[in-house]
């Protein structure tokens, strides 16, 4: 029996490479990505949003199930506590220099879910605190978001094309990436391939 999923991400790499990967195809930003069954996936994508999703889903029905587990006992406060130490993680990794690999990424993008759903779960059960619950949670995304923008061409220093942007080789979605392979990884700074160079993980590519 075929594997449906496999089938349905393959299907959609040939047909809307797109819808799997809104990066630029260029080496420069293959760390934002992971690879699938021969396809590029988005990690925020693909990893933030059905871990979070799945998170606060389970979260939810746990509490449903048993009210009375001492995790529903704790604060409101609590769960922003919580919630703020797993998105730790990530931003310690986007301040770190060089890049972590792959599965560290994506490791740290579910621990970032996970501490999102946490902060957002006092919303559902919890009326008395929905606003003070949702201040906090836009609190968060608005800083990140912004920060997002502010940075987003910092991946194409050293390209040559990066005056190009958006006109570039790297914005043509057709499926085919430029990346490196899993020895080397492009210095934002340089723009040039050096072999892993970081403290605790070493540093890939957006290939595994």
């Amino acid at each position: 029996m075929r594997n449906p999923l496999r089938v349905a991400i393959q299907r959609i790499g040939e047909e809307e490479p797109l819808l799997l990967s809104h990066h630029p195809t260029c080496r420069y930003y293959s760390h934002h990505t992971f690879e699938l069954y021969g396809q590029q996936l988005c990690m925020g994508c693909f990893v933030v949003y059905p871990v979070g999703l799945l998170a606060l889903s389970s979260l939810i029905v746990a509490r449903l199930l048993a009210p009375d587990a001492a995790l529903f006992e704790l604060a409101t406060p609590a769960f922003y506590g919580l919630g703020v130490a797993l998105i730790g993680p990530k931003v310690v990794e986007s301040l770190s220099p060089g890049r972590w690999r792959t599965r560290s990424r994506m490791a740290v993008k579910a621990i970032l879910a996970v501490g999102l759903a946490l902060l957002a779960f006092p919303f559902v059960f919890r009326p008395a605190d929905r606003l003070v619950t949702a201040a906090v949670f836009v609190g968060f995304l608005v800083p990140y978001v912004a920060y997002k923008g502010l940075t987003a061409l910092d991946d194409c220093q050293g390209c040559p094309q990066r005056d190009d942007f958006p006109d570039c080789t790297g914005m043509t979605v057709d499926g085919t990436y430029e990346y490196t392979d899993e020895t080397t990884t492009v210095t934002p700074a340089t723009g040039t391939d050096s072999t892993d160079e970081t403290t605790g993980d070493s540093p890939t590519d957006g290939r595994e």
